[in-house]
């Protein structure tokens, strides 16, 4: 929840226009956690279990403030360096990649099956 908290306001306070998605969520409270995200992937199961709490969800995540001039264009060497001096950046991300790829993997067959 870290890495996409920073990315979000990273992009945001930078005036980026994109749209920051959260995925591979395990439970509801790090869904909570970045309430107020451009995008969010959750299960149907998680989506159910949302859906039956009870309360109000605060909003977490939300930018306001002055856009500020992006910073200096880095090269590539320079990003990858600094990319990989964040350990749960580069994990996080080569396993929601590797995540991504199985359940596209079992959308092709299931879509395959019903053809």
């Amino acid at each position: 929840m870290v890495s996409v908290t920073e990315i979000y306001e990273y992009y945001k306070q930078h005036g980026y226009e994109t749209v920051v998605m959260g995925a591979s969520f395990r439970n509801v409270g790090e869904i909570l956690e970045l309430a107020g995200c451009d995008r969010l992937t959750i299960a149907p199961a998680l989506l159910k279990e949302l859906a039956e709490s009870e309360g109000a969800i605060e909003r977490k995540l939300s930018f306001s403030g002055e856009v500020k001039a992006r910073p200096e264009r880095i090269t590539e060497a320079e990003f990858l360096w600094q990319h990989h001096q964040d350990p749960m950046a580069v994990d996080k991300l080569a396993d929601g990649i590797r995540k991504f790829a199985v359940d596209q993997e079992k959308l092709e067959k299931m879509i395959g099956d019903l053809l």
